[in-house]
């Protein structure tokens, strides 16, 4: 059994604490129980915002005006860029992507960053990316990414005003 309680402030923490304490105690009579502590990376939602903001990409914009490539290739550009502004501002991602020899030693093989490994601001901020990107290679963005991204700038407001 794996379960996984997130603690938002400190108003809510020892209730939380005691919760946790409970479920140790019930679960440890089945055998050792490991405990960690993380801080949350991205959720489902995000990822489902920004597939839906790197599809309209790919469907409606050529790179370098010759090629259109489907979304998972859009996905690897976008994120190598994202990665280099990152970099460039001297925030590199918490997991960046990395440049390894093949296996016969022949070619060099670039890994690009997971973005199931982003943490929950660098999800934020790759969906401001990807929107101002897309802006700015003329996406008509479709209603479910406006939505998204309406909902997403709702919600950085909501924690600036907190």
């Amino acid at each position: 059994m794996s379960k996984s309680i997130t603690i938002r402030d400190e108003s809510t923490m020892r209730g939380i604490m005691l919760r946790v304490w409970e479920l140790v105690k019930h679960m440890i009579e089945g055998g050792p129980v490991a405990i960690t502590i993380t801080r949350p990376s991205r959720s489902a939602e995000m990822n489902k915002k920004f597939h839906a903001m790197i599809r309209d990409i790919a469907q409606q914009v050529t790179f370098f005006g010759k090629r259109r490539y489907d979304a998972e290739v859009w996905k690897a550009l976008l994120v190598d860029q994202f990665e280099q502004e990152k970099a460039a501002m001297g925030e590199p991602l918490s997991h960046p992507g990395q440049l390894i020899t093949s296996m016969d030693g022949q070619r060099t093989i670039t890994v690009r960053p997971s973005t199931t490994k982003f943490r929950k601001a660098e999800a934020s901020e790759f969906i401001e990316f990807l929107y101002q990107q897309g802006s700015e290679m003329g996406v008509n963005w479709s209603e479910p990414a406006l939505a998204i991204y309406a909902e997403y700038r709702e919600a950085q407001e909501g924690r600036k005003a907190a």
